[in-house]
């Protein structure tokens, strides 16, 4: 894949300037998020913990506490719509959800959120572990855990059949995920005209449904783009090439290896980690360091960098190009103390700082 110079930054800007037209739909998640924020390692934590579970009960000080809109569908729209992209998600929620989501999404077209179910929740713990900031969530997905198919109506699939993105996030907490996911998608590709985008989250805790997924979805040509982290992508890939017999090419790195697996299959897969992000598309592939920074948090982190992958490619981005700024977009959000998403500004500020960084 071609290496080039991106397009000097003034360019790139004036692009940036002019407002999307371009359309998306996402779906199917919206949580109330709780953060906690814990500044030192993990085995600090957990020694604290079990220190004051010792003497009978107590308090932890020191915690960094952090309330408000969560869930990875809620989350890449809410970076969409500070962009100024029309975005209109399909959710199921509770009245008390809805309340909030309107709060959080001011803008969004909200005409398709149901307040016929339950709202999602998730405590989520930040600690540092082995030189990088994770997090470790506890959730409960509410009704997100059966949004199948037969919860769309004829005005949700009028949205997929018009929208230029079809966007379907958080398979591992919907036990009808892999039904939604090939119903949505379908309907986008035989009656649609819009590119489909796949992120599933973490699979560790439905492995085993995982071959019914690439039979169903990831092999059926029903995924445009495939967006994962490392943990998700082996994971997804490995069921793949256990049946096909593994891997064919001369890719030596594991990572790139799975990576060309779903290329082959027909999806462009876009693979973001802590330290690079790279794209694969038609056997050829391009890769892009990421911002060197600590960040403030990391929760929520890939739904920006989605939101700006979404963007560069809906504004005609070339490969290189949209990495450049999907990174840059992840980064920004991981700089803020707070929830909300970045703006252009404090993304294109980070847009150079990133290209210097690649240009060594």
């Amino acid at each position: 894949m071609s290496t080039k110079a991106s397009q000097p930054i003034s360019v790139l800007k004036e692009k940036l300037a002019e407002k999307p037209t371009f359309k998306v739909v996402a779906m199917p998640d919206f949580f109330l998020d709780y953060i906690l924020a814990y500044p030192g390692k993990l085995d600090d934590m957990a020694k604290a913990m079990v220190d004051v579970a010792g003497r009978g009960g107590g308090n932890i000080l020191g915690w960094k506490h952090l309330v408000g809109r969560g869930g990875n569908a809620s989350n890449f729209s809410a970076q969409l719509l500070k962009l100024g992209v029309n975005v209109s998600p399909i959710i199921e929620t509770s009245d008390f959800g809805k309340l909030a989501l309107s709060h959080f999404l001011k803008r969004a077209d909200l005409s398709r959120v149901r307040s016929t179910g339950t709202m999602s929740r998730t405590l989520a713990f930040e600690t540092e572990y082995s030189g990088r900031r994770v997090n470790i969530m506890a959730s409960d997905p509410g009704s997100l855990s059966s949004f199948g198919p037969e919860k769309l109506d004829e005005e949700d699939k009028e949205l997929i059949r018009e929208a230029d993105f079809v966007c379907v996030f958080n398979w591992n907490q919907n036990l009808k995920g892999t039904e939604l996911a090939e119903t949505v998608f379908r309907t986008a590709k035989t009656e649609g005209k819009g590119v489909t985008f796949f992120d599933p989250g973490d699979p560790t805790s439905r492995a085993s449904e995982l071959p019914e997924l690439n039979e169903r979805v990831l092999s059926k040509g029903l995924v445009d783009v495939l967006s994962v982290n490392e943990n998700e992508l082996t994971q997804l890939a490995s069921t793949v090439t256990e049946e096909t017999g593994g891997f064919e090419g001369d890719e030596t790195n594991p990572l790139f290896q799975a990576a060309s697996v779903f290329s082959m299959l027909g999806s462009r897969v876009d693979l973001h980690t802590a330290a690079f992000s790279a794209t694969f598309v038609d056997g050829q592939r391009e890769r892009v360091l990421s911002a060197r920074s600590a960040p403030l948090k990391v929760t929520g982190a890939g739904d920006a960098w989605n939101a700006g992958d979404i963007l560069a490619q809906g504004i005609g981005l070339d490969h290189r190009e949209r990495l450049v700024f999907a990174n840059a977009t992840a980064a920004a959000y991981m700089r803020r103390p707070d929830l909300d998403p970045c703006s252009m500004p404090e993304i294109l500020d980070l847009v150079g700082e990133i290209e210097k960084l690649n240009a060594r």
